[in-house]
């Protein structure tokens, strides 16, 4: 059951760590993966896991090897959340507690703070040791650093150990060489300060105030026996503040001489392992079984101790003290100036110096040159060198955009010199003859850096113009006669009533006419329209006689208007004795002095007119009268 739990687990973080960039990683968990595959090292047989609190104050953390704490991986208990426990420290007093005032404490823990106690997390589990000594490792962390200390607000955890052998519950979370348990109160920047550090406000990579250096809790135990620990913390006094404990991955284990990682600046070391355990059979990874070996190569190496109970295998790396460290690949920048930021991406380091003489974790290069950096880590040293070159854009100007009354006939280029040229033709050479409008680029090249031009050659076509068709308009009506030409910045405009906008306003009748200069290409074009403003019906005359004799003249009866259309008409002649001889509604329509297709007599006839207009007002104008037929 457990190993498909681990699969999963590594594949987890380690999709988690590729994001990471100097920064503490923290996520939440099962307690069952918090202990198995996070907390508990090899050989150590775990069950009845519980944990105690709000479920989102226990975690684990990763990329804790990039930040302050230096302890790369583990599980995260906290009095608040444990992604508080993220960095930048950008305040004094964080709280994050989700739970409220009331928020349960530890009984445990209030007898060691001689107060109440709140917020609290406790892991803990049964385990069965196969040797008589068990070790782990944690950092302890706190919001109360340092405004708090001595002022009854003693954040406190403990680890509580029970079992055969031992008297109750004991706490092995002790100041290093005292029976103090670790709070606030007891190791601090005045108290016990050697194993303390102060945490810069803005520090990027921890939140809390302070922290302790890497300690060390010891169980003394009876082999093969089952016993019970608590891992227990709380805010004490009040339930604000965020307090924080980090238990390192792996590093519950049973006690060897094997010893934590190590780094070695560089090759050519000769180094002892000792597996520590004397009486015991062990079986090293380079296949040697006495209890001390030794090793000159870089690599990660195993010892298996076998028990009365079983077996279990302790594992320690011995790596370069620092990886090769990378500022990047040399660079060459086109132009007049540049600005990079010079640094070494997603680790941290000790120290820097800079070529300089800077000492910041990055520097701002602003000049070509050679760039180096220096880094000092655990004592060890390692340097890298990038360089930055500037070279000069190639200049190439075609000119501004340009445009051409006419045909199109001109020759673009760039008077400057460059090793290749290439235009939006296909052409290489430095100049192109162009005999269309368009849009036109160049491309020059340098020796490695290259620029590039563009020019728009626009043609000015003949302008055209037209006012339209005749217009009738009633005398009251208000009629905008346009150009449609309204850019007067490359257009002069002039009517003949002496205006020179791109419209005007009709006000009477007659022959309106504008003419128009491109002032660029001094293309003039002109038009001219006819307006007619009436009243009413406008003006209406019906003859009173007409000869149609067939000599051409005043053949045909019909109103003569200056109205060329109606919006009623109704034209109509009758004889003497009421009869109808000829009925219209076309206004260019009239009697020719016949009916039924024969010849009318000369006499007298009478006529109505019913008409109306778009100038007209309410119901249709009716007009009668009388007309002579001459024969």
């Amino acid at each position: 059951m457990i190993k498909p739990i681990k699969t999963f687990l590594l594949v987890f973080f380690a999709v988690i760590t590729i994001t990471a960039n100097s920064q503490l990683i923290v996520g939440v968990a099962d307690k069952y993966i918090l202990v198995t595959n996070v907390l508990v090292g090899d050989g150590i047989v775990t069950k009845n896991i519980d944990f105690i609190g709000y479920n989102r104050s226990a975690g684990f953390f990763e990329n804790g090897s990039a930040t302050i704490l230096k302890m790369d991986k583990g599980v995260i208990l906290s009095t608040g959340l444990a992604v508080g426990a993220k960095g930048p420290n950008d305040a004094g007093d964080k709280t994050t507690s989700e739970l409220g005032s009331n928020s349960p404490g530890s009984d445990l823990l209030d007898t060691y703070a001689s107060n109440k106690t709140y917020n609290a997390a406790v892991l803990q589990f049964d385990f069965i040791p196969q040797t008589d000594e068990i070790v782990f490792n944690y950092i302890f962390a706190s919001e109360e650093y340092i405004e708090y200390v001595d002022k009854g607000v003693s954040d406190i955890f403990g680890f509580f150990i029970s079992g055969p052998g031992i008297v109750g519950e004991q706490n092995v979370a002790l100041v290093p060489g005292t029976a103090l348990p670790v709070s606030i109160d007891n190791l601090n920047n005045k108290k016990n300060s050697a194993f303390f550090k102060l945490n810069t406000f803005n520090e990027k990579t921890l939140q809390a105030d302070g922290f302790t250096t890497r300690l060390t809790a010891n169980l003394k135990l009876i082999p093969c026996q089952t016993y019970t620990i608590k891992l227990a913390i709380a805010d004490v006094g009040d339930n604000k503040l965020d307090s924080y404990v980090f238990l390192e991955s792996g590093s519950f284990k049973h006690k060897t001489l094997i010893g934590r990682d190590t780094f070695i600046c560089m090759e050519g070391f000769d180094i002892e392992l000792d597996a520590g355990n004397p009486s015991r059979r062990v079986l090293w990874s380079t296949g040697d079984t006495s209890h001390k070996i030794k090793v000159s190569t870089f690599g990660e190496y195993w010892v298996e101790i076998f028990t009365d109970c079983g077996s279990f295998k302790d594992y320690k790396k011995i790596l370069p003290g620092v990886q090769p460290i990378s500022l990047g690949k040399d660079t060459l920048y086109c132009g007049d100036s540049f600005s990079r930021r010079i640094e070494v991406l997603n680790r941290k380091f000790e120290n820097y110096l800079w070529s300089d003489g800077s000492t910041n974790e990055f520097l701002i290069a602003k000049k070509p040159g050679q760039y180096w950096l220096e880094i000092t880590n655990d004592g060890c040293k390692k340097r890298d060198t990038v360089n930055i070159e500037l070279e000069a854009l190639p200049i190439v100007n075609l000119g501004t955009d340009t445009i051409i009354c006419g045909k199109v006939n001109i020759v673009l280029g760039s008077k400057e010199i460059a090793l290749k040229y290439l235009w939006s033709t296909g052409d290489t050479d430095s100049r192109i003859l162009v005999t269309k409008p368009d849009k036109y680029w160049l491309k020059v090249s340098g020796k490695t850096c290259k620029n590039q031009d563009t020019i728009i050659i626009q043609i000015r076509n003949k302008l055209t113009i037209e006012l339209g068709p005749p217009i009738e308009l009633c005398a009251n009506d208000t009629f905008r006669l346009r150009t449609r030409i309204n850019d007067t910045l490359n257009y002069s405009t002039v009517w003949n009533t002496g205006e020179t906008s791109s419209a005007i306003f009709l006000t009477m009748t007659g022959t309106y006419s504008v003419v128009i200069r491109d002032k660029l290409c001094n293309f003039v074009v002109s038009d001219s329209i006819k307006v007619k403003l009436y009243n009413g019906e406008g003006n209406i005359y019906v003859p009173n006689a007409f000869t149609p004799n067939g000599d051409g003249l005043n053949e045909i009866f019909k109103p003569i208007s200056d109205v060329s259309s109606y919006n009623y008409y109704r034209f109509l002649v009758f004889n003497r004795w009421g009869e109808k001889l000829f009925d219209t509604d076309d206004s260019n329509s009239g009697w020719d002095g016949t009916f039924g297709g024969k010849i009318c007599l000369h006499d007298v006839y009478m006529w109505t007119l019913n008409v109306k207009s778009n100038c007209s007002n309410g119901e249709n104008n009716f007009n009668k009268g009388i007309v002579h037929l001459i024969r």
